[in-house]
């Protein structure tokens, strides 16, 4: 049995290849992955409120299990120490108190947590792996806008041509407009 959920996440991002894509991956490809691992959380998130509709305890355990594997499994591949992020949210929800959040009713009548007067956010600041880099300019965004810019250079030109020929040639379309053009 494991006690140690990150270090087994780990292990299977090594065995499936994970780690070795991220290694590679581009700009564009990290927000690519992070796009489709929330996806993929949401994915869990719907088939475990179907499970709790359909009264299916072992779907309910299963998806919620695979809910902190998704995520557990993100940070692993990105970089960010599970350890150290976890830490600073339990640190921070142990300082919170017993009360009363009006912005989200609690019909049970179990303990809410508040945040009290002074109560500071947990920090990840140098935890944050290489998700940094999802958001940088990638070379080949840079590389298709450079293209872009010059196709339509290019054909703002080739309209500026066509324009000037249309002044010395008539350019209406007809069916013989091959042989007039000649002639």
């Amino acid at each position: 049995m494991s006690a140690d959920w990150v270090n087994d996440i780990n292990r299977m991002q090594n065995k499936y290849g994970v780690r070795e894509w991220i290694k590679h991956a581009t700009p564009f490809e990290l927000k690519k992955y992070l796009e489709f691992r929330l996806k993929f959380i949401k994915e869990e998130y719907d088939e475990t409120k179907e499970a709790l509709i359909m009264e299916d305890s072992e779907e309910i355990v299963d998806g919620l299990i695979d809910i902190c594997v998704v995520a557990i499994g993100t940070l692993d591949a990105m970089g960010v120490n599970a350890h150290t992020a976890w830490d600073e949210i339990f640190e921070a929800n142990m300082a919170k108190e017993v009360g009363i959040k009006e912005e989200r009713p609690n019909p049970l009548g179990l303990p809410d947590l508040i945040k009290p007067e002074g109560w500071v956010n947990p920090s990840h600041e140098n935890n944050h792996g290489i998700i940094p880099t999802a958001f940088e300019p990638d070379v080949d965004e840079e590389l298709e806008e450079l293209i872009a810019e010059n196709i339509k250079k290019k054909a703002m030109e080739a309209n500026v041509a066509r324009t000037e020929i249309s002044g010395k040639y008539n350019t209406r379309w007809t069916p013989n407009a091959i042989e007039e053009y000649d002639g």
